[in-house]
């Protein structure tokens, strides 16, 4: 698990900063964790932040979920609510997302130890949310620009027209 030091001698942003990193630590090991059957652990319908309010499937394989997505991507496009030259999906794996890391999920012991709670929406998915959060932990991990860039780009698709 990891451990957060904050001295009397730190800062509230080196406290931040140390909680930022540690967050990325633990988003990194999660993601490092490759998944074969894309949705919630154990099965059932996606919820969560790239889903509609009435959640998606279950889907029964990767080209099912891929399917989905860009059945939203066309809507959105379609919609003029994301730019044509957004790329169709194409997923070559699923790794463990917790699909709400931000800082009302953290819990800091009194040890040092950052703690994430709330895995109600977790499984094997794509991520995003609390933009300064997030940018100051995804400036700790690896980026995927285009898959960062598509996901922005079907959010029509999941809310105003998530029956379609």
């Amino acid at each position: 698990m990891a451990r957060i030091l904050v001295t009397a001698g730190s800062t509230w942003d080196e406290a931040r900063a140390d909680v930022a990193q540690k967050t990325g630590q633990i988003i990194h090991q999660m993601q490092s964790l490759v998944l074969k059957q894309p949705g919630p652990i154990g099965g059932g319908p996606c919820r969560g932040s790239f889903f509609t309010d009435y959640s998606a499937g279950p889907f029964n394989g990767p080209s099912e979920i891929e399917n989905w997505f860009n059945h939203k991507l066309t809507i959105c496009k379609r919609c003029r609510q994301a730019p044509e030259d957004v790329p169709p999906f194409k997923f070559t794996s699923f790794v463990l997302v917790h699909q709400n890391i931000s800082p009302r999920v953290l819990i800091l012991d009194k040890s040092g130890r950052v703690w994430v709670i709330d895995w109600a929406d977790a499984g094997a998915y794509p991520q995003h949310r609390f933009p300064s959060f997030n940018e100051m932990v995804l400036s700790l991990i690896p980026r995927y620009p285009v898959d960062e860039r598509q996901l922005k780009s079907i959010a029509y698709g999941l809310t105003t027209a998530a029956w379609a």
